[in-house]
């Protein structure tokens, strides 16, 4: 045996590790596949089980082996994932071009019925530009509701490329974006408000202000038992103490309501942010501050307080009482602090009102909040879903993005949301034949041929 081993060049130990497999297989072998057998039977008999409980049931049925492929596409998987998932699930082995054209068949028909229910709704919108590859996605998100109201996928993100996306929702009066110059210019173009979003604004002020407050502590700590250092650390943390202040009164003039009880104004906003950079001028540092902060001075940062000026000037509400104004603060400051908690809609609210003077007031007062976006925050959530769905499946066609969008506006949220149990569209007010997304896709297409049928 060695000298065989010698003659082929087989080392010695590559030879024993070769024994101990087969050794192995001949005797621990067979008990290991019949373990590995039963528990690829359990998991598969499990998945059916969810298969099952979701409605899917006996995935060998044409209508919901589809069902099945669109709802694992939507969720992130790739086609070969989807594939092998079907496989698991009982029903056939398909090939992940087959599984390519079941998708994109179910994106044309997402298509029309996001084009019949979903495009345009609500009066404002949270918009924000993602990247897919090398083309840009505009997405525009109901604030309140979470509700994609647009989705286009473009070559670039030109002023002509985003205009006829504001044209054509024509119920939207503003859009609130952060400082991208194409949904800027898109915007103008198409006659829509826009509002400046004020966490991005802020966002460097914070982040300079974190960082110096690290390097004064760092430098605190390495000049322990030197007095002269220590009291140069201490003088630089005073001054960030001084700087925060400042900051903290540049962040709170963008409130709806001021400290002292009042309605805030956007002429007030203004005037606090300017005494406030001014004084920041006094250190080295604080100019320094003052640059990152210089968005700040743009008046579309303050939209938002001439939406609430605006809105609460035409409701008339002389009734509240003699001290009107302050009356007025604290039930918009108390409205602003319910909406955060709860989403329900004005119509909803309204249609379970009693109709006393009260009611009306705090429905019309809750109507002019709802219009007072401040943030596109509630986009930036939508834009991590669609990030996520990309990374598995690395290219989304337009109509795939479409797709995504119907599922996403008919799912409801889950728990530990404020919004749970309810859907975007329920929340944004729409009123659809179904509450299954799948169900209204199979909807639109019955329409569309309808349609042509009569047309014809």
């Amino acid at each position: 045996m060695g000298a065989f081993l010698e003659y082929s060049g087989v080392p010695r130990s590559t030879a024993y590790r070769w024994k101990q497999e087969v050794e192995w297989w001949l005797v621990d072998g067979p008990q290991e596949m019949e373990r590995l057998r039963r528990e690829l039977d359990e998991e598969r008999r499990a998945f059916e089980r969810s298969a099952a409980a979701v409605g899917f049931g006996d995935l060998r049925e044409p209508a919901r082996e589809g069902a099945f492929v669109v709802t694992a596409a939507v969720l992130g998987n790739s086609d070969t994932e989807v594939a092998h998932l079907l496989a698991l699930g009982g029903g056939r082995r398909l090939s992940h071009q087959t599984i390519h054209r079941i998708v994109e068949a179910a994106s044309a028909r997402a298509r029309r019925a996001f084009e019949g229910w979903f495009a345009g709704v609500g009066e404002v919108a949270a918009a924000d530009e993602v990247f897919l590859g090398q083309r840009p996605l505009l997405l525009m998100v109901e604030p309140r509701s979470l509700l994609i109201s647009g989705a286009v996928l473009a070559e670039r993100r030109r002023a002509e490329d985003w205009e006829p996306v504001f044209a054509a929702m024509e119920a939207l009066e503003r859009v609130v974006a952060d400082r991208g110059q194409g949904i800027a210019a898109g915007a103008k173009e198409a006659g829509v408000e826009r509002g400046a979003d004020l966490w991005h604004l802020l966002a460097r002020g914070r982040r300079w202000l974190g960082s110096f407050e690290t390097a004064c502590w760092r430098k605190l700590e390495s000049a322990y038992g030197d007095g002269s250092k220590a009291k140069a650390c201490e003088v630089a943390l005073g001054e960030f103490d001084f700087l925060k202040a400042l900051f903290g009164r540049i962040r709170g003039a963008f409130d709806y309501t001021t400290p002292d009880g009042r309605l805030n104004t956007a002429g007030r906003a203004r005037g606090v942010v300017e005494e406030a950079l001014a004084a920041m001028g006094q250190t080295e540092r604080g100019r320094r501050l003052a640059v990152e902060l210089c968005g700040l001075r743009d008046p579309r940062a303050f939209a938002h307080l001439e939406v609430l000026e605006a809105g609460l000037a035409r409701l008339g509400l002389e009734h509240v009482g003699p001290g009107r104004k302050a009356t007025l603060a604290r039930l918009v400051a108390e409205t602003v602090a319910w909406r955060r908690h709860d989403k329900t809609p004005v119509h909803e609210l309204a249609q379970a009102s009693s109709g006393s003077l009260a009611d009306r007031v705090e429905l019309a007062v809750l109507g002019v909040v709802d219009l007072a976006v401040r943030s596109s925050s509630s986009v930036e959530g939508v834009n991590a879903r669609v990030r996520l769905v990309q990374v598995a499946r690395k290219r989304l066609s337009e109509d795939f993005i479409y797709l995504l969008a119907v599922y996403h506006n008919m799912k409801p949220f889950g728990r530990g949301s404020i919004r749970v149990g309810r859907t975007p569209a329920q929340l944004a007010g729409v009123e659809l034949p179904t509450h299954n997304w799948l169900a209204l896709l199979d909807l639109t297409v019955d329409a569309a041929g309808q349609a042509a049928a009569e047309a014809a």
